[in-house]
């Protein structure tokens, strides 16, 4: 799996009432972030707004963001047992009694006997 990976390499403030923000770089780090383009070295930055100025009185960072291959994370032990069903199971018919008042295969609308005239 790709993800990236952001080495930060400077902080930086806003010029009083300029849209100017001011950052601070090490060379040093700067050289070992820089790629090759058209045989030029290139160095390739973002710069994001800080949540809260830091203890210096910084409001930006400066980072390279770089593509790199990490391992598939590997599930934990919680995913992989099995899941419990949160659902109610369906209800089953009980099954009749021996000795039960009304037999399985009787129409209870009819009398037994057809032979036989009700009035």
């Amino acid at each position: 799996m790709k993800t990236f990976e952001k080495n930060y390499i400077g902080k930086g403030t806003q010029v009083a009432n300029l849209s100017i923000v001011k950052f601070s770089f090490k060379l040093s780090e700067i050289a070992k972030l820089s790629h090759v383009f058209n045989g030029e070295d290139y160095i390739t930055f973002e710069v994001a707004k800080l949540k809260n100025p830091d203890s210096f009185g910084h409001t930006y960072t400066a980072y390279v963001n770089k593509l790199v291959e990490t391992p598939e994370p590997k599930a934990s032990l919680v995913e992989d047992a099995p899941r419990k069903s949160t659902r109610k199971p369906k209800r089953t018919a009980t099954p009749k009694t021996e000795g039960s008042i009304f037999p399985d295969n009787t129409d209870y609308h009819m009398p037994e006997s057809v032979d036989e005239l009700p009035f």
